[in-house]
């Protein structure tokens, strides 16, 4: 997906609409979608994803409180904390993702660094890192399916179960 996409120029226009204004404004790749230009292709569609897959948990999600008592929209995430704290850090921390430029089997139990990295790290907290874990967890699901569908099943079944018979989405995208 290239900087000037028209599917990002789509994402883009719903994060700046009255709906989506307010969404998501501690996304450390929210901050970004405004210098997009000074980042490569790769990082780029990683970043449309990521954003889409906020769009989607919000689109799909149930009615229900954040931290500051406000309600929003958001799939649910009992009883699959685990898993989407894997799928973030074994996808965004830096330190396993430099040790693996040089051996791809590197296990992420031998350092600690290869460990524990969350949306914490990116400087967010409760609610918003709950949104983070599961933008990035759809995000994956989108980009390589079979990935998530592995190490996380119960995150892709979820993912499924909410987005699958969702009217307003499911004529837009199916997650097999």
């Amino acid at each position: 997906m290239a900087n000037d996409d028209a599917q990002g120029e789509h994402i883009r226009a719903f994060f700046e609409s009255a709906e989506g204004q307010y969404l998501f404004p501690n996304c450390p790749f929210r901050r970004q979608l405004d210098c997009l230009h000074q980042f490569d292709a790769e990082s780029v569609s990683s970043i449309w994803v990521h954003m889409l897959g906020h769009i989607i948990d919000h689109k799909a999600g149930q009615p229900c409180r954040n931290d500051s008592d406000e309600m929003i929209s958001a799939i649910n995430q009992d009883d699959i904390n685990d898993e989407l704290r894997h799928v973030y850090n074994d996808c965004n921390n830096p330190e396993l993702n430099k040790a693996r430029q040089v051996n791809r089997d590197v296990d992420p139990s031998d350092r600690l660094e290869y460990q524990d990295f969350g949306p914490e790290q990116r400087g967010c907290f409760g609610a918003d890192a709950q949104a983070e874990l599961m933008a990035e967890a759809i995000r994956v699901y989108m980009q390589n399916p079979n990935y998530l569908k592995t190490v996380a099943p119960n995150v892709a079944a979820r993912i499924r179960a909410a987005v699958n018979p969702n009217p307003n989405l499911n004529s837009i995208i199916q997650f097999n």
